[in-house]
């Protein structure tokens, strides 16, 4: 009933796991026994995941601290194990159902691995694993039986006989992980039909299982080799929920189908969807078209289930042994003394940058004061030298005016001078003038009187013309005219 390793196709994209098998399988193959096709269902996350993100760094992130799943067994006969819970291969190692015996008798099952047991080991004898990586039990309940196994790997089982759980009726299990120093503790719960929640067991495994519960696996398989015997089952999603409280449905799954009876082909069986469930068939007539493996997508159920008092019931037989509380009080207290730490840095990263601003708001004023002296001293050097200047200015200017009015003042009397002279000359010239007027007058009356006897010749003259013409009118004329 061990799971091998899970077949990866370039379709799915998906993990590693294991597939069951079991010592007596094997000894029933080499006695020719035919065995029914087994069923393997793997519930993932949504596909396609985040960029560069993988299913282990996806459940990192998370770590779910519970997985709950529901199944119905609808046909059986036989022996039967109808899986309800399991992972491996990294995760929490272990796996829980419920099992049907040829005599009609009825059982729950719950298993754990030792650390790095190799499920696949047909030789491997119970107890023979190094003690410090075997699993033992840390509490149990009132109808448990315990024992360790072997010949599939080696581990811890415990097994509730009698558990008589119905055709038609639905059983419920839930697993947790709980830290436990340098371990884990791996329990389980189960539910049939109506019932209360029946505490199975609680393993201490030497081991961290820090990456919390996976979406694990349910299985359908006959383990002694009755391959006419139909067996059928409803398998419903995975259902997980982190330490908050915060839950979410799987219904993403990987079927894969098998038989290990020699080169058998898995032929003889069928998986369909019911919307949130899936129903499992195997031993049923050859099917001509079937699939070893494909990806099924369920509808997502409308509530979650209430799983409050089975999670009481797991949390109650943990508090001796988890050290869930304490690890998350170191770490609150480290988270507070890491705040504390940050905040008393950024205090002081504040103070020293106020201390900064201060130093330079203070530096900024002083030699702003600094420049405001010099500039009011350049200010004043600026006008004295103005006023400096201003002054030679106007000495200067009066020094010029004064030149300029002593060179005025001897062109004045050099003018005053010449005008002097000039006048005296003018003086000398009206009286020259003057003279000279007379001496006109003088001129001007001998003029006169000489026009006047010019005037008397002329008429003198005039006359002796017109006697000389009046003379000379007459015929012949006399000599001389």
């Amino acid at each position: 009933m061990r799971v091998r390793t899970r077949k990866v196709s370039a379709f799915f994209l998906v993990l590693s796991f294991l597939a069951p098998t079991i010592l007596s399988v094997q000894t029933s193959q080499a006695e020719g026994a035919l065995f029914a096709d087994r069923i393997d269902l793997f519930f993932d996350p949504e596909f396609p995941l985040s960029p560069g993100e993988t299913l282990s760094t996806y459940y990192q992130g998370k770590k779910y601290r519970f997985v709950y799943r529901e199944i119905i067994p609808t046909e059986v006969g036989g022996h039967t194990y109808f899986a309800i819970l399991g992972s491996n291969g990294g995760y929490p190692d272990f796996y829980g159902g419920i099992q049907h015996f040829k005599d009609g008798t009825k059982a729950a099952i719950f298993s754990a691995w030792d650390v790095g047991a190799n499920g696949a080991c047909g030789t491997c004898l119970p107890g023979t694993a190094p003690a410090e990586k075997q699993v033992s039990v840390w509490a149990k309940g009132s109808r448990t039986v315990t024992r360790p196994f072997g010949y599939e790997g080696t581990g811890m089982n415990s097994m509730i006989y009698g558990f008589d759980w119905k055709i038609g009726q639905k059983v419920a299990m839930l697993a947790s992980i709980e830290p436990a120093g340098n371990g884990s503790l791996i329990s389980a719960a189960i539910k049939n039909g109506d019932t209360a929640w029946e505490f199975m067991t609680s393993f201490y495994v030497p081991t961290r299982y820090d990456i919390g519960m996976p979406g694990g696996y349910s299985f359908l398989e006959d383990w002694v080799g009755e391959s006419e015997v139909i067996r059928s089952y409803l398998v419903g999603p995975s259902y997980l929920e982190d330490g908050n409280g915060v839950g979410t449905y799987f219904t993403n799954v990987y079927a894969y189908s098998s038989n290990i009876s020699g080169a058998k082909i898995p032929n003889r069986h069928s998986i369909s969807i019911e919307g949130s469930w899936l129903k499992v068939r195997s031993g049923i007539p050859l099917q001509a078209s079937f699939s070893v493996e494909k990806r099924l997508q369920l509808d997502k159920p409308a509530t979650f289930p209430d799983i409050s008092e089975g999670k009481e019931l797991l949390e109650k037989v943990v508090e001796g042994k988890s050290t869930r509380s304490v690890e998350l009080k170191a770490k609150q207290e480290a988270e507070a003394k890491a705040l504390a730490e940050l905040k008393a840095k950024q205090d002081a990263e504040v103070k020293a940058a106020a201390e900064l601003k201060a130093k330079l708001e203070a530096e900024v004023a002083a030699k702003a004061a600094e420049l405001k002296a010099k500039q009011e001293a350049d200010a004043k050097a600026a006008a004295e030298l103005k006023a400096k200047q201003e002054a030679a200015a106007d000495k200067a200017a009066l020094a010029k005016a004064q030149s300029e009015l002593v060179a005025a003042n001897a062109a004045l009397a050099d003018s005053q001078r010449v005008n002097r002279e000039q006048a005296a000359k003018i003086s000398s010239f009206e009286q020259q003038i003057k003279v000279l007027f007379e001496s006109v007058a003088i001129v001007q009356n001998q003029l006169s009187q000489l026009n006047s006897k010019l005037v008397a010749a002329l008429a003198g003259q005039n006359a002796a013309n017109a006697k000389l013409k009046k003379v000379c009118s007459v015929k012949p004329k006399p000599k001389g005219c």
